[in-house]
């Protein structure tokens, strides 16, 4: 409008230049009342051009608006039906998210923390570049643009890579409105199929003992190698598309499931776990799950590949051995008598003690092991405290076994009798290590003078054998 304006102007100044050049005082009336009236109608028309014109640019700007709120409608309309997961973006500004775009961001009911907000919240930092040369070739609006790989941030943290596409919704060049869309299977349909199919690499796969695995990011099993088959009794192709969940036993289920979705959700690299799986005839098969995620980067959603190795055999031996352990305690437990393991230190420092030791001496086990206010050799009679250590330093240092009749003051403070024998354990280098030995109440003897021979005996071998005889 303004240039119609101009040129109307314009050619009025014209008219009236070339008017004044051919006006001639001599002319008839009729041709100077004709140039008048000219004059009148440009000027008329110059002053109705300059009222009329802002009611124009008015009506032209609303037309506008009206043309681009029903361009932005329709948009907003298109993205909300498609399936795919698709937002209207306005420059770099989020006009529009539909539910599936929203879904995969794990965004559902929050839409009002995307809309108005610029795209790039939502892209990797690193990858604020290739956005920008995606926006700038949708301007250009080049045909047959190539979908663009991204990387979405999740709500929770967690990286989606994907493929994005621009699509402008204007026929204008100079358009800002674009529908975005993603999609972010393509990728991993890739990622699930990175394995090479040669023929070799395949042979050599089904060779290896353990089971290869590679789940989805829906924890579906979509390869699997021949072992599955000898180990389980699974066919592979009967397998295939199944949860790798659905094997397991329900006990081991949920500690199999946090691990996989931690390395799915890219908040572990790798993992190993000990989980029971159930083979066809219903038997149950301990395996040791080891496992990993595809994703070059941390945080980043992936498929996961992994082995699982038979520990049926170790898992038997370890119950065998608790069962032989349980045997052995319960045996020593019940002897009537202490079986002991000691420090060789001046208190004679308990490692381990059997339940007789309450029968012997009156004291729990808890109070006697590693207990720094307790002493053994403070219970030993004070007048056989330093023979006694005297004994069994005496045939430790010789690497032999010694055997001896001491009295201690049980807990109550009785003095009991008792008998020990015991020996050093030694390292491969020879030194020594620990006191290993057994101890007996021996206080109910009928003729206690015997004892004390005894006792001198082996506190003094030679000085007793001269007394005895």
């Amino acid at each position: 409008m303004s240039l119609y304006v101009f040129s109307t102007v314009v050619l009025s100044i014209v008219f009236m230049m070339a008017f004044g050049s051919w006006w001639v005082e001599s002319a008839p009336f009729r041709v100077h009342l004709s140039a008048l009236i000219m004059v009148a109608i440009t000027v008329l028309s110059i002053i109705l051009m300059i009222a009329i014109y802002p009611t124009l640019k008015r009506h032209n700007n609303a037309k506008r608006r009206v043309n681009t709120l029903d361009t932005s409608t329709w948009a907003t309309d298109v993205s909300s039906n498609l399936s795919t997961p698709a937002a209207v973006i306005k420059g770099y500004n989020v006009v529009f998210a539909n539910k599936a775009f929203l879904a995969e961001l794990g965004m559902q009911g929050l839409s009002d923390q995307i809309v108005g907000m610029p795209i790039t919240n939502i892209i990797h930092s690193s990858d604020h570049q290739h956005l920008a040369v995606l926006f700038s070739q949708g301007a250009l609006q080049q045909e047959n643009n190539e979908s663009m790989k991204l990387r979405f941030l999740s709500l929770d943290g967690t990286i989606l890579p994907a493929y994005i596409t621009l699509s402008p919704l204007e026929a204008e060049s100079s358009s800002d409105l674009n529908l975005l869309q993603f999609s972010s299977n393509s990728l991993q349909n890739m990622q699930e199929f990175v394995y090479v199919d040669s023929s070799n690499h395949q042979y050599l796969i089904n060779e290896i003992e353990q089971v290869v695995f590679h789940l989805n990011v829906n924890q579906q099993i979509i390869f699997l190698n021949q072992s599955w088959e000898s180990q389980l009794d699974y066919k592979v192709q009967d397998s295939l598309n199944r949860t790798l969940l659905s094997f397991i036993h329900p006990e081991d289920r949920p500690l199999a499931e946090a691990r996989i979705n931690s390395l799915i959700q890219g908040k572990r690299n790798k993992s190993s776990v000990e989980i029971r799986l159930i083979s066809r005839d219903g038997e149950s098969h301990w395996m040791e799950l080891r496992a990993k995620n595809t994703s070059a980067y941390k945080g980043e959603r992936s498929s996961v590949i992994g082995t699982l190795t038979d520990i049926s055999h170790i898992k038997a031996t370890e119950a065998s051995l608790r069962s032989n352990r349980h045997l052995l305690t319960t045996l020593i437990n019940n002897t009537a008598g202490m079986m002991y393991r000691c420090k060789n230190d001046q208190h004679w420092s308990f490692e381990f003690v059997s339940d007789g030791c309450v029968e012997v001496t009156g004291y729990e086990p808890y109070e006697m092991i590693n207990n720094p206010n307790f002493s053994y050799m403070q219970i030993i009679h004070s007048d056989d405290r330093q023979p006694t250590w005297e004994v069994v330093q005496r045939n430790v240092s010789n690497q032999q076994k010694f055997q001896v009749i001491y009295r201690i003051v049980n807990r109550s403070g009785a003095v009991k009798w008792v008998w020990e024998q015991g020996k050093g354990v030694f390292s491969s280098s020879g030194e020594l290590l620990a006191l290993e030995g057994f101890i007996t109440d021996i206080s109910n003897h009928d003729q206690p003078e015997i004892l004390e021979a005894f006792q001198a005996l082996f506190f003094n071998p030679s000085s007793a054998s001269a007394k005895l005889t």
